[in-house]
C-alpha cells in the first residue's frame, strides 16, 4: 500500500482550492488533481504492508504539535506539468516536517524523498499529471485573474491511502493537533 500525510487546510482554504481545480478540470481538461483532498505535503507517500505504526506515529506527532498558521498567496508552478497554490515560508511547518523526516529514516528506516529537507517547497497542488505544455500554458494565463491570498490555522493532519490511478487518494484518518 502507498501512504502519505499532510496538513489538511480549512474549509474556507479548501473550498477556494477546489474551486479552482474545478475551474482547470472544466476549462482545460486539468482533472487529476481532484483526485486528492487539498492538503500540504508533510511526508511524501511512500509504500508499507502496515499502516498502524505509522498513524500511531502521526498521532504522537499531533499530540506534541500545536496549531499554527499558514498563509498561502498566489500561484506557482514546477514547470512543465505541477500548478498549485503557493504556502508562504513557515518556519514551524518547515520544523515540523525536518524532524518527521529525520524520525521516520531513524524509527521506520522511511528514506527522505528528492523533493523534502531542504529541497522541500511546500504547496497545494491544484493540477499535476494530466497537464500538457499547452494546457499548462493556457491555465496559467487564465489563473492571472486570481489573487488568492488565504490564512488559516493547521490544525489537522490527513493520513492519506492511495487507491490507484482510477480512484486517487483518500483520507482515511484526520489527526487533531493539540
Amino acid at each position: 500500500m502507498r501512504i502519505g500525510f499532510a496538513i489538511l487546510l480549512d474549509d474556507k482554504s479548501h473550498n477556494v482550492a477546489r474551486k479552482i481545480e474545478l475551474e482547470l478540470c472544466d476549462k482545460f481538461g486539468l482533472c487529476y488533481g481532484l483526485k486528492q483532498s487539498p492538503h500540504i505535503t508533510i511526508k511524501a507517500p511512500f509504500d508499507t504492508t502496515n499502516i498502524s505504526p505509522f498513524v500511531n506515529y502521526f498521532e504522537l506527532v499531533a499530540k506534541k504539535t500545536k496549531p499554527f498558521d499558514i498563509e498561502l498567496e498566489g500561484f506557482n508552478y514546477f514547470e512543465p506539468n505541477v500548478i498549485f497554490l503557493d504556502v508562504k515560508e513557515n518556519k514551524k511547518l518547515k520544523k515540523m516536517h525536518d524532524k518527521i523526516i529525520k524520525e521516520m529514516e531513524e524509527k521506520f528506516s522511511i528514506e527522505p524523498h528528492e523533493f523534502e529537507g531542504d529541497n522541500i517547497k511546500f504547496h497545494v497542488t491544484l493540477a499535476v499529471v494530466d497537464v500538457t505544455k499547452s494546457k499548462f500554458i493556457k491555465a496559467k494565463e487564465y489563473l492571472k485573474k486570481y489573487k488568492p491570498k488565504l490564512k488559516f490555522k493547521a490544525k489537522t493532519i490527513g493520513v492519506f491511502y492511495y487507491l490507484g490511478e482510477d480512484a486517487g487518494w483518500a483520507i482515511v484518518k484526520r489527526i487533531s493537533l493539540k
